[in-house]
């Protein structure tokens, strides 16, 4: 898998804890990675892997840890602060059973995102991925 992303230029999805991630980067340490649901791990945790790795990035999908109804974690708030273009917003929908839980899930996010600056809101909750997206699709092959 490592092998062909890099022979393609392409965005590595990892669905996993912080050992996958790692493992990723010790194969290729220029790999561009999307950590699914950031690991479930806490800020703090997030924040040393994204200090380590400065081509990772953290999608926040199926996570409620980071906000309570409005209010932002703090911790989550520092991570924002510190790794503006480095969080977005998911809904992982793998499975039909989580399509009706869109529009609870959109509604919970604009209500916290609204508690951050509106240029930081706007980063996670649209432009990171589009731009990481972007990037991918007109990525060149990487030795």
């Amino acid at each position: 898998m490592v092998a062909l992303a890099r022979e393609r230029g392409l965005l590595l999805h990892a669905h996993s804890d912080i050992d996958p991630v790692e493992r990723l980067f010790k194969l290729w340490p220029q790999a561009r990675v999307l950590w699914a649901h950031s690991g479930f791990d806490p800020p703090e945790t997030v924040r040393t892997l994204l200090r380590r790795h400065p081509r990772l990035w953290c999608d926040l999908a199926y996570r409620t840890d980071h906000a309570r109804g409005d209010q932002l974690d703090p911790g989550w708030r520092e991570a924002f602060d510190e790794f503006p273009e480095r969080f977005m917003l998911g809904s992982d929908t793998f499975t039909p059973e989580r399509w009706h839980d869109i529009g609870t899930h959109a509604s919970g996010a604009r209500a916290w995102l609204a508690r951050l600056p509106h240029p930081l809101a706007e980063a996670v909750a649209r432009r990171n991925a589009d731009h990481l997206l972007k990037g991918w699709a007109t990525a060149q092959p990487r030795a």
